[in-house]
């Protein structure tokens, strides 16, 4: 596996590139009535509750996507023919 920290990885690819994105496109669709528009906050704890939310949410889907990785390379690693 690369040389790249799981908490970097989590981070980036969980928080910034998964959990917010997907926080914000929830936050755009409006059920009732039916519609799409930007996001709308009304208050700071809002913003606070949606901060918190997302982001462990991001959390939880970076830590899957690490393990998935790293059984993925480990799998990879044990499939590779020893080089004599």
């Amino acid at each position: 596996m690369e040389k790249e920290s799981r908490w970097r990885f989590i981070l980036f690819r969980g928080v910034f590139l998964w959990g917010y994105p997907t926080g914000l496109i929830a936050k755009s669709i409006e059920l009732f009535p039916p519609g799409v528009h930007l996001p709308r906050f009304t208050s700071l704890a809002e913003v606070a509750i949606f901060l918190i939310v997302w982001a462990v949410g991001g959390i939880a889907f970076g830590t899957w996507m690490w393990n998935q990785k790293k059984k993925s390379c480990e799998l990879h690693h044990e499939e590779a023919p020893e080089a004599s």
